[in-house]
Protein backbone atom coordinates (compact mmCIF):
# COMPACT_ATOMS: atom_id res chain seq x y z
CA UNK A 1 0.00 0.00 0.00
CA UNK A 2 1.19 3.69 -0.99
CA UNK A 3 2.50 5.15 2.31
CA UNK A 4 2.43 8.51 2.89
CA UNK A 5 5.01 10.77 5.31
CA UNK A 6 2.56 12.81 7.91
CA UNK A 7 3.52 16.20 9.32
CA UNK A 8 2.65 15.72 13.45
CA UNK A 9 2.60 18.54 15.84
CA UNK A 10 1.33 18.18 19.48
CA UNK A 11 -1.03 21.02 21.01
CA UNK A 12 0.41 23.36 23.43
CA UNK A 13 -2.43 22.78 25.92
CA UNK A 14 -0.24 19.11 26.80
CA UNK A 15 0.84 19.29 30.56
CA UNK A 16 -1.70 22.81 31.67
CA UNK A 17 -0.56 25.05 29.31
CA UNK A 18 2.70 25.41 30.14
CA UNK A 19 4.38 26.51 26.69
CA UNK A 20 7.78 25.82 27.19
CA UNK A 21 7.25 22.55 28.61
CA UNK A 22 4.64 21.69 25.61
CA UNK A 23 7.77 22.39 23.48
CA UNK A 24 9.98 19.89 25.08
CA UNK A 25 7.09 17.30 25.08
CA UNK A 26 6.59 18.12 20.99
CA UNK A 27 10.74 17.29 20.59
CA UNK A 28 10.66 14.10 22.48
CA UNK A 29 8.28 13.16 20.57
CA UNK A 30 10.05 14.26 17.35
CA UNK A 31 6.65 16.37 16.52
CA UNK A 32 5.87 20.39 15.80
CA UNK A 33 3.69 22.05 17.98
CA UNK A 34 0.26 23.88 17.26
CA UNK A 35 -0.06 26.50 19.49
CA UNK A 36 -3.66 26.56 20.63
CA UNK A 37 -3.92 29.16 23.37
CA UNK A 38 -2.39 32.51 22.82
CA UNK A 39 -2.14 33.74 26.39
CA UNK A 40 -4.91 34.88 28.58
CA UNK A 41 -8.05 36.29 26.85
CA UNK A 42 -8.49 38.82 29.17
CA UNK A 43 -5.00 40.04 28.92
CA UNK A 44 -5.28 39.72 25.30
CA UNK A 45 -5.27 43.76 23.88
CA UNK A 46 -3.43 44.81 26.96
CA UNK A 47 -0.25 42.35 27.32
CA UNK A 48 -0.41 40.89 22.97
CA UNK A 49 2.89 42.13 22.28
CA UNK A 50 4.59 41.21 25.79
CA UNK A 51 3.25 37.78 25.13
CA UNK A 52 4.41 37.44 21.65
CA UNK A 53 7.85 38.23 22.67
CA UNK A 54 7.50 35.19 25.11
CA UNK A 55 6.21 32.80 22.62
CA UNK A 56 8.91 34.15 20.48
CA UNK A 57 11.83 33.32 22.89
CA UNK A 58 10.71 30.32 23.46
CA UNK A 59 10.78 28.97 19.86
CA UNK A 60 14.41 30.26 19.83
CA UNK A 61 15.47 26.60 20.36
CA UNK A 62 12.63 24.70 18.52
CA UNK A 63 13.60 22.77 15.49
CA UNK A 64 10.27 21.95 14.99
CA UNK A 65 7.37 23.11 12.48
CA UNK A 66 4.48 25.36 13.94
CA UNK A 67 0.88 25.52 13.40
CA UNK A 68 -1.29 28.01 15.40
CA UNK A 69 -5.12 27.80 16.32
CA UNK A 70 -6.49 30.79 15.59
CA UNK A 71 -8.48 32.69 18.16
CA UNK A 72 -12.40 30.95 18.39
CA UNK A 73 -14.19 32.11 21.57
CA UNK A 74 -17.44 34.08 21.34
CA UNK A 75 -16.39 34.99 18.00
CA UNK A 76 -19.12 35.35 14.83
CA UNK A 77 -17.41 37.31 11.65
CA UNK A 78 -20.80 36.48 10.46
CA UNK A 79 -22.61 38.27 13.53
CA UNK A 80 -25.12 40.99 12.74
CA UNK A 81 -24.01 43.27 15.58
CA UNK A 82 -21.87 45.17 14.47
CA UNK A 83 -19.65 45.35 17.35
CA UNK A 84 -19.19 41.53 17.89
CA UNK A 85 -18.44 41.78 13.81
CA UNK A 86 -15.57 43.79 14.70
CA UNK A 87 -14.10 42.17 17.42
CA UNK A 88 -14.51 39.24 15.69
CA UNK A 89 -12.19 40.17 12.68
CA UNK A 90 -9.99 42.03 15.08
CA UNK A 91 -9.37 38.36 16.55
CA UNK A 92 -8.83 36.93 13.02
CA UNK A 93 -6.19 39.52 11.62
CA UNK A 94 -4.77 39.00 15.46
CA UNK A 95 -4.26 35.15 14.20
CA UNK A 96 -2.65 36.08 11.01
CA UNK A 97 -0.30 38.50 12.64
CA UNK A 98 0.30 35.74 15.22
CA UNK A 99 1.20 33.42 12.15
CA UNK A 100 3.65 35.73 10.21
CA UNK A 101 5.31 36.51 13.64
CA UNK A 102 5.84 32.73 14.79
CA UNK A 103 6.55 31.39 11.45
CA UNK A 104 3.15 28.91 11.62
CA UNK A 105 2.32 27.77 7.77
CA UNK A 106 -0.95 26.53 8.80
CA UNK A 107 -3.93 28.59 10.75
CA UNK A 108 -6.89 26.90 11.96
CA UNK A 109 -10.05 28.49 12.32
CA UNK A 110 -13.40 27.95 13.73
CA UNK A 111 -16.99 28.21 12.02
CA UNK A 112 -18.66 29.44 15.16
CA UNK A 113 -21.64 28.32 13.41
CA UNK A 114 -24.54 27.50 15.73
CA UNK A 115 -26.21 24.21 14.85
CA UNK A 116 -28.87 25.01 17.24
CA UNK A 117 -30.65 27.15 14.62
CA UNK A 118 -32.17 25.47 11.88
CA UNK A 119 -34.03 28.27 9.90
CA UNK A 120 -32.76 28.72 6.19
CA UNK A 121 -32.08 32.38 6.36
CA UNK A 122 -29.63 31.70 9.52
CA UNK A 123 -27.63 29.27 7.44
CA UNK A 124 -27.62 31.48 4.34
CA UNK A 125 -26.69 34.67 5.41
CA UNK A 126 -23.97 32.90 7.52
CA UNK A 127 -23.18 31.31 4.89
CA UNK A 128 -22.56 34.35 2.09
CA UNK A 129 -21.26 36.58 5.12
CA UNK A 130 -18.17 33.89 5.30
CA UNK A 131 -17.69 33.80 1.75
CA UNK A 132 -17.18 37.64 1.88
CA UNK A 133 -15.20 37.98 4.57
CA UNK A 134 -13.15 35.10 3.99
CA UNK A 135 -11.98 36.13 -0.21
CA UNK A 136 -10.75 39.26 1.47
CA UNK A 137 -9.52 37.80 4.20
CA UNK A 138 -6.94 34.69 2.60
CA UNK A 139 -5.44 37.42 0.11
CA UNK A 140 -2.93 38.39 2.93
CA UNK A 141 -2.39 34.31 3.56
CA UNK A 142 -2.02 33.67 -0.25
CA UNK A 143 0.97 36.63 -0.21
CA UNK A 144 2.88 35.04 2.74
CA UNK A 145 2.22 31.58 2.15
CA UNK A 146 0.00 30.43 4.96
CA UNK A 147 -2.89 28.57 4.81
CA UNK A 148 -5.94 29.21 6.48
CA UNK A 149 -8.28 26.20 7.10
CA UNK A 150 -11.86 26.02 8.56
CA UNK A 151 -12.58 23.45 11.45
CA UNK A 152 -15.66 21.40 12.14
CA UNK A 153 -17.00 21.55 15.73
CA UNK A 154 -20.46 21.26 16.07
CA UNK A 155 -21.14 20.66 11.94
CA UNK A 156 -23.06 17.55 11.67
CA UNK A 157 -22.09 17.57 8.09
CA UNK A 158 -18.90 18.52 5.81
CA UNK A 159 -21.70 20.12 3.33
CA UNK A 160 -21.28 23.76 4.80
CA UNK A 161 -17.17 24.03 5.26
CA UNK A 162 -16.45 22.00 1.89
CA UNK A 163 -19.05 24.51 0.01
CA UNK A 164 -17.48 27.65 1.54
CA UNK A 165 -13.94 26.98 0.63
CA UNK A 166 -14.75 25.91 -2.69
CA UNK A 167 -16.87 29.11 -3.02
CA UNK A 168 -14.02 31.22 -2.10
CA UNK A 169 -11.92 28.82 -4.12
CA UNK A 170 -8.26 30.02 -2.93
CA UNK A 171 -5.43 27.59 -2.44
CA UNK A 172 -4.64 29.70 1.04
CA UNK A 173 -8.55 28.27 2.58
CA UNK A 174 -8.60 24.53 2.71
CA UNK A 175 -9.97 22.32 5.89
CA UNK A 176 -9.30 20.79 9.23
CA UNK A 177 -10.84 17.67 9.85
CA UNK A 178 -11.26 17.43 13.44
CA UNK A 179 -12.13 13.72 13.63
CA UNK A 180 -13.18 13.69 17.38
CA UNK A 181 -15.93 16.66 16.78
CA UNK A 182 -16.79 14.10 13.91
CA UNK A 183 -17.13 11.04 15.92
CA UNK A 184 -19.05 13.43 18.87
CA UNK A 185 -21.57 15.40 16.55
CA UNK A 186 -22.05 13.34 13.07
CA UNK A 187 -23.53 10.72 12.18
CA UNK A 188 -21.45 10.47 9.11
CA UNK A 189 -18.25 8.46 9.44
CA UNK A 190 -14.84 10.68 9.61
CA UNK A 191 -13.79 8.15 6.58
CA UNK A 192 -16.53 9.50 4.39
CA UNK A 193 -15.91 12.78 5.78
CA UNK A 194 -12.62 12.65 4.30
CA UNK A 195 -13.78 11.29 0.98
CA UNK A 196 -16.01 14.11 0.51
CA UNK A 197 -13.45 16.83 1.25
CA UNK A 198 -11.16 14.85 -0.72
CA UNK A 199 -7.84 17.28 -1.64
CA UNK A 200 -9.61 20.04 0.21
CA UNK A 201 -7.94 18.29 3.46
CA UNK A 202 -5.31 19.83 4.44
CA UNK A 203 -4.71 19.21 8.17
CA UNK A 204 -6.67 17.09 10.86
CA UNK A 205 -6.90 17.11 14.67
CA UNK A 206 -6.69 14.02 15.89
CA UNK A 207 -8.34 12.26 19.57
CA UNK A 208 -10.53 10.06 20.30
CA UNK A 209 -14.17 9.84 22.38
CA UNK A 210 -17.00 7.91 22.91
CA UNK A 211 -19.39 9.89 21.54
CA UNK A 212 -20.77 11.10 24.40
CA UNK A 213 -18.61 14.26 25.81
CA UNK A 214 -15.53 15.97 23.81
CA UNK A 215 -13.10 14.13 25.77
CA UNK A 216 -9.80 14.53 23.73
CA UNK A 217 -8.81 10.97 24.91
CA UNK A 218 -6.02 8.48 23.39
CA UNK A 219 -6.54 7.74 20.01
CA UNK A 220 -7.45 3.81 21.66
CA UNK A 221 -9.88 5.03 23.75
CA UNK A 222 -13.04 5.56 21.74
CA UNK A 223 -14.84 4.48 19.14
CA UNK A 224 -13.21 5.87 16.24
CA UNK A 225 -11.04 3.22 14.03
CA UNK A 226 -8.11 4.97 13.14
CA UNK A 227 -6.69 2.32 11.41
CA UNK A 228 -9.54 2.12 8.92
CA UNK A 229 -9.27 6.27 8.93
CA UNK A 230 -5.78 6.24 7.36
CA UNK A 231 -6.39 3.46 5.27
CA UNK A 232 -8.90 5.50 3.56
CA UNK A 233 -6.20 8.36 3.38
CA UNK A 234 -3.86 6.57 2.31
CA UNK A 235 -6.08 5.25 -0.13
CA UNK A 236 -6.74 8.77 -1.75
CA UNK A 237 -3.47 9.64 -1.72
CA UNK A 238 -3.92 12.68 0.71
CA UNK A 239 -1.27 14.18 2.89
CA UNK A 240 -2.47 16.30 5.76
CA UNK A 241 -0.68 17.14 8.38
CA UNK A 242 -1.41 16.56 12.10
CA UNK A 243 -2.24 17.77 15.39
CA UNK A 244 -2.69 15.95 18.40
CA UNK A 245 -5.17 17.06 20.61
CA UNK A 246 -4.65 15.31 23.51
CA UNK A 247 -3.79 17.18 26.75
CA UNK A 248 -2.73 14.49 29.00
CA UNK A 249 1.16 13.60 28.19
CA UNK A 250 0.82 9.94 28.92
CA UNK A 251 -2.38 9.25 26.55
CA UNK A 252 -0.62 11.77 23.90
CA UNK A 253 2.44 9.85 23.95
CA UNK A 254 0.57 6.76 23.78
CA UNK A 255 -1.27 7.73 20.93
CA UNK A 256 1.72 9.04 19.08
CA UNK A 257 3.41 5.63 19.18
CA UNK A 258 0.23 4.13 18.01
CA UNK A 259 0.01 6.66 15.48
CA UNK A 260 3.30 5.67 13.90
CA UNK A 261 2.80 1.98 14.17
CA UNK A 262 -0.25 2.79 12.24
CA UNK A 263 1.36 4.87 9.46
CA UNK A 264 4.23 2.36 9.60
CA UNK A 265 2.39 -1.17 8.79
Amino acid sequence: MHKTPFKKYISSTVDFHDFPNALNIASELDCGIEISRFGRLRDLDEKFDETLALYKSALKNFDGDVSLHGFFSNLSIASKDPLIKEVSTKRYWQSFELACELGAKTVVFHTCYNNLLKHRDYREGFFIANIEFYKEFVKEFEHEGIVATIENVHESSSDFIRNLVAAVNSPALKTTLDVGHVNLHSKISPSDWVKDYGIMLHHMHIHNNYADEDAHSSLVNGTVDYKELFKTIREMYLNPSVTFEIFDKDALTESVEFFNSVIES
